[in-house]
């Protein structure tokens, strides 16, 4: 049965190459096939009257430049055992690379400049539209990555809960890497207490309200590391954290940058809003790369399937 297959978008930019060196973390996962994407976009909507013969050659030149790119950067990974396949495209960046997705890929790779989202691809920014729309888990390489990527390797992940059946999606795909590559898992739930909870005659919450719900997290992840420790197959923490989930979260993954962040996300919607919060967005600027998945990928990407079987 062949291996896994990732799919990698590059530029031309040493930010979006920085995403191949994860690579030997894909080897050990089981990946061999890997599809390097570029696209030429050509501007026609706004081209002379008359020139359309020019901006046709030039794509031309364009597309034999972004050939010869790919055909260099497979080098490295062919050499690496993977059976690489290049794809150039002209058009949209977006939609033509999120169409090499839509076949045979279980994993998107992608390395991103910031709010702004992947570096702009001649016209038009790529990521947010991949991290919407794929229908395979994405692995993102945020602009504040600390961890070191010349020799990544998975030791440390963090798997962010919050109680919800949703953002329990990460925990088989973070205990099916662990078990590759011997790391450990840290699971962590955000507790942030609504306005709502209250009292309005004091402006604080109430002392035995703050205390029932950090009991009643303290004891969810005690049952989720219990049972992910697999009579001691695995080495798992846990932790909670009491404040806005995503300024906690992300102060925590600065203290001691894990090797990968594990979230779940609620279908396309929409780059990984899990239901503790709209806390992706700030960990994806974040010191660690983070794996966003979504619960219908079970269909469409083996990594989701083999994780959970």
């Amino acid at each position: 049965m062949p291996g896994l297959k990732a799919m990698i978008p590059l530029d031309g930019s040493h930010l979006s190459e920085s995403a191949l060196s994860v690579l030997p973390f894909l080897k050990t996962l089981g990946f061999d096939g890997l599809r390097l994407v570029s696209v030429w976009e050509e501007n026609w909507e706004n081209v002379a009257s008359g020139k359309e013969d020019e901006l046709a050659a030039a794509g031309e030149r364009g597309q034999a430049y972004l050939d010869a790119y790919l055909a260099e950067k497979s080098a490295a990974a062919t050499a690496a055992g993977f059976n690489v396949e290049t794809v150039v495209k002209t058009g949209k960046a977006a939609d033509e690379v999120l169409e090499q997705t839509s076949e045979g890929i279980d994993l998107a790779v992608i390395a991103t400049h910031g709010r702004t989202g992947m570096r702009r691809w001649r016209l038009g920014s790529v990521a947010d539209k991949l991290s919407r729309e794929t229908p395979c888990p994405d692995m993102v390489i945020g602009p504040n990555v600390e961890v070191e990527l010349g020799n990544y390797a998975v030791k440390r992940i963090v798997v962010a809960l919050d109680g919800s059946e949703l953002s329990e999606e990460a925990l088989p795909v973070a205990a099916w890497i662990a078990d590759k590559t011997g790391a450990s898992l840290d699971l962590i739930r955000a507790v942030s207490l609504t306005p709502m909870a209250m009292d309005p005659s004091l402006g604080l919450y109430p002392v035995d309200l703050i205390s029932s719900v950090e009991d009643a997290a303290k004891e969810y992840l005690a049952q989720k590391a219990h049972a992910l420790q697999d009579g001691g197959k695995r080495t798992v923490t846990a932790s909670i954290l009491l404040g806005a989930p995503g300024e906690q979260l992300l102060e925590y993954l600065e203290k001691d940058p894990p090797s990968l962040v594990v979230m779940a996300t609620r279908g396309h919607s929409g780059l990984a809003r899990i239901a503790l919060g709209s806390v992706t967005d700030q960990v994806l600027h974040g010191p660690s790369p983070v794996l966003v998945i979504r619960p219908e990928e079970e269909k469409t990407s083996r990594l989701v399937a083999e994780a959970k079987a």
